[in-house]
């Protein structure tokens, strides 16, 4: 286990030192990005190589771990509900709005 967190660890943390990984993923996307604009073809993007995605995915997991936090993608909405039309969904999730008072 990683001591890295506590304020005065009987031993140096093992762990490599690493940015951290939303650090990371931002940094590689504006050089993407930069990349591209500055007149680079996306498909020869050094940015975007399956070796740069494999490696932020690998100091996303590790961090996680260490954080004893498990990362899950952002699940889709219910079927059901997606298959609404905008107003029914708005009338199903919401309570109908009081008559106005009568005015005298």
């Amino acid at each position: 286990m990683c001591s890295g967190g506590l304020p005065n660890p009987p031993a140096p943390c093992p762990c490599p030192l690493r940015q951290a990984w939303g650090s990371l993923d931002a940094l590689i996307g504006r050089l993407r990005a930069a990349y591209e604009e500055h007149g680079g073809r996306p498909e020869s993007n050094p940015f975007g190589t399956r070796a740069v995605r494999i490696f932020l995915r690998e100091v996303r997991d590790f961090q996680a771990k260490a954080r004893g936090v498990s990362y899950e993608k952002k699940r889709k909405r219910p079927k059901s509900a997606a298959k609404l039309p905008i107003a029914d969904v708005a009338s199903a999730t919401t309570s109908p709005l009081p008559p106005p008072p009568p005015s005298a």
